[in-house]
């Protein structure tokens, strides 16, 4: 009898336990709600107070305090954007011509450098090649192969197409 006593004892221990460890899980989870409800008003507390101060309420000495801490930071804010619109405007900004000698500014007609006296090279003209469109079948519009004779999806004979130094010849009378 004694080791079914000792039985329950270690089983009636163990879901005390267990029931305490739960108990105690839903306490922390209400006080850490509560704590969460607690920062939300304080937070909302605030946004009421600023927004009053915004419209030109006095308050103390120390919340005045704050609030000119606020609008400091509201000015770093607002010169920080501006920053960032400038520097998007300057990346969109095409680059000024630069010597190619000492780097220093060109205007837009110079033929010599103003600082090094160097002849400005007149940039090369960008070539863009032209997209090449395979040629397709005429009756099907399948594509060509490369100097194909006829189409290897329906069988139509290719008229070749006249090059440009050599213009199609016109039919005799």
């Amino acid at each position: 009898m004694a080791l079914l006593d000792k039985l329950n004892t270690l089983a009636a221990t163990a879901t005390s336990k267990a029931n305490n460890a739960i108990e105690n899980g839903k306490l922390n989870l209400k006080i850490n709600s509560e704590e969460r409800k607690i920062a939300e008003f304080t937070l909302n507390i605030g946004e009421l107070l600023v927004d009053k101060l915004d419209a030109g309420e006095t308050f103390d000495d120390e919340i005045m305090a704050l609030y000119d801490s606020i609008q400091a930071a509201r000015e770093v804010i607002l010169r920080a954007q501006a920053d960032l619109e400038a520097n998007r405007q300057a990346e969109e900004a095409p680059a000024a011509p630069a010597c190619a000698s000492c780097g220093a500014p060109l205007a837009e007609d110079a033929k010599f450098c103003a600082s090094c006296g160097a002849k400005v090279e007149e940039p090369e003209p960008e070539v863009v090649e032209a997209e090449v469109v395979p040629p397709t079948c005429a009756s099907c519009g399948a594509p060509l192969e490369v100097e194909a004779n006829f189409c290897t999806q329906c069988g139509t004979k290719v008229e070749p197409e006249p090059t440009p130094e050599a213009p199609a010849e016109e039919p005799a009378e």
